[in-house]
């Protein structure tokens, strides 16, 4: 996978913390994020997830989603979400690296 240009804009919620979004188009990819225990940075894969302008106002039109639980929880219903234009809610649960996410269709 190639990587994905910046600006980056890593969908990090915190515990408890929810977004309401709708699915235009994804492009799967990496980033190279820096972390505390990897200051020099590692590529983890990445989907940007772009989103209507009321869905996010300031910066740029996506999200970076880097969470593979959510990935994965994603993964089944992505075509189907961005063909219908139908809203999810998605609420996280926990803290790296054992947080979870919840989808749920609005």
């Amino acid at each position: 996978m190639a990587l994905l240009e910046a600006p980056i804009e890593l969908l990090d919620l915190a515990d408890g913390e929810s977004v309401e979004l709708s699915v235009q188009r994804v492009l799967k990819g990496e980033v190279r994020i820096e972390t505390r225990l990897e200051p020099e940075g590692k590529v983890v894969p990445t989907w940007r997830v772009w989103v209507p302008p009321g869905d996010k106002p300031l910066g740029a039109p996506y999200w970076d989603i880097t969470s593979r639980t959510l990935q994965a929880r994603l993964e089944p219903v992505l075509e189907q979400l961005v063909a219908s234009g139908r809203r999810i809610k998605i609420t996280k649960y926990g803290v790296a690296p054992t947080a979870r996410h919840q989808v749920d269709f609005l």
